[in-house]
């Protein structure tokens, strides 16, 4: 199983935005999920979603919720990027991130685990 961690990277494996990255914001389980909206939480097992954030259309005011068995995780990043993710606040932080890593990715192959 996998460990989400907030600050992370990840790509969409489906749906419209399939082959997008994101930067992990939160992990949410369904039950938090359901009690923000006001719903009652499925009595089937727990499905966990993620809130991501792409700086642009997605900000960190307004995150994508996506379950994550939509999401791939990044393993390998580089260490300065590792830093920088631990100080986001901003969305121009979560554009610049994305950009050093998408630069970072055309020099060192594709490097997604």
């Amino acid at each position: 199983m996998k460990t989400w961690t907030s600050g992370g990277l990840a790509v969409s494996l489906a749906g419209h935005d399939k082959g997008t990255l994101y930067v992990v914001i939160e992990e949410m389980s369904e039950s938090a999920s359901a009690s923000k909206e006001g719903k009652t939480p499925a009595a089937s097992g727990e499905k966990d979603y993620l809130l991501l954030s792409d700086g642009r259309r997605r900000t960190l005011e307004h995150p994508k919720k996506k379950k994550v068995k939509h999401m791939q995780m990044i393993t390998h990043l580089p260490q300065s990027l590792s830093c920088q993710m631990r100080e986001i606040t901003l969305d121009a932080h979560v554009r610049k991130i994305l950009k050093e890593y998408k630069a970072y990715q055309r020099l060192h192959g594709n490097v997604r685990e």
